[in-house]
């Protein structure tokens, strides 16, 4: 018998293009990524739990999360309840 938690469960996923760019991380910044995703999905909460009718699409929300010196972008899917990784770059550091 499924948990009734277990059915309000946002998934994580990366897209193929923030593959290529975990590629070039240091495993530490990629987990500390998936780690602060992993964590936004389990606070996550559909806005209804009733299903809503398929004719009716909830727009995809982009996000950011800003770790040490990289910023993550993301997509909030709340019709699949899904995270997806979309991008990862440096932050660039201004001097003064």
């Amino acid at each position: 018998m499924r948990r009734p938690e277990s059915l309000y469960k946002y998934t994580v996923e990366v897209s193929p293009n923030a593959w290529r760019q975990i590629a070039h991380l240091p495993l530490e910044t990629y987990q500390r990524i998936r780690e602060e995703l992993d964590a936004v999905a389990a606070r996550m909460r559909p806005e209804t739990p009733a299903p809503v009718p398929q004719r009716y699409v909830r727009p995809v929300e982009t996000r950011s999360l800003l770790l040490e010196n990289h910023i993550a972008l993301y997509e909030v899917d709340p019709s699949r309840r899904r995270l997806t990784l979309r991008e990862i770059a440096r932050r660039s550091t201004q001097g003064g």
